[in-house]
């Protein structure tokens, strides 16, 4: 981490002529899927997993003219949904969500002169508080739509998938559960300000 933030400082001041900042909120509507399912097939409800939520991040990033670079933090209370066969219960007590990920992005295309589409990749760590705070370290991919909106104003629509572990640890389920992949997507819209 030490390494990656030194990278960004010193390209920052090397370059800062071709180079842009810019800081940025995102909202956007979550499912998850994965995280545990019943192997006897006696249960009504099968999966258990996070709930769906909102997600609400903050963004800083640094690019240049191509490439670019971001650390974005989110927080969210998916709770824990029992789902399955038209059963979808959520108990949304439990099951505070923080994450941060660290992404690089390139430009793949473009959508009129001002228009352009992004592939962001990179590694997330998810703190999940249920019961005890649960860390997990997985994978995320995005593919956003960016335009600009006003003066330094940029507006995104991004979608976006994420992968790691199981959230549940080896006791938190029933015998007959096994631990499944944690996975998510995610559609979100985006503000961000070029500094």
């Amino acid at each position: 981490m030490r390494t990656l933030l030194t990278t960004v400082l010193l390209v920052a001041v090397a370059g800062r002529g071709a180079a842009q900042w810019s800081v940025g909120a995102e909202i956007s509507a979550s499912r998850y899927g994965g995280s545990s399912h019943d192997t006897s097939g006696t249960h009504a409800a099968p999966e258990g997993r996070p709930g769906d939520a909102t997600v609400l991040h903050l963004r800083v990033e640094h690019r240049w003219r191509r490439f670019g670079i971001a650390i974005r933090a989110g927080t969210s209370k998916p709770g824990l949904a029992i789902t399955g066969q038209g059963v979808n219960v959520t108990d949304k007590t439990s099951g505070r969500l923080i994450e941060a990920a660290a992404l690089a992005s390139t430009r793949v295309g473009g959508i009129g002169s001002s228009g352009a589409v992004r592939l962001e990749l990179g590694p997330a760590l998810h703190l999940w508080s249920f019961e005890d705070t649960r860390s997990r370290l997985g994978a995320t991919g995005a593919l956003a739509y960016e335009w600009l909106v006003a003066g330094r104003f940029t507006g995104a629509v991004r979608l976006e998938g994420m992968i790691s572990p199981s959230w549940f640890d080896q006791g938190d389920t029933p015998p007959e559960f096994e631990r499944r992949a944690t996975w998510r997507y995610n559609v979100g819209l985006g503000l961000r300000y070029r500094l």
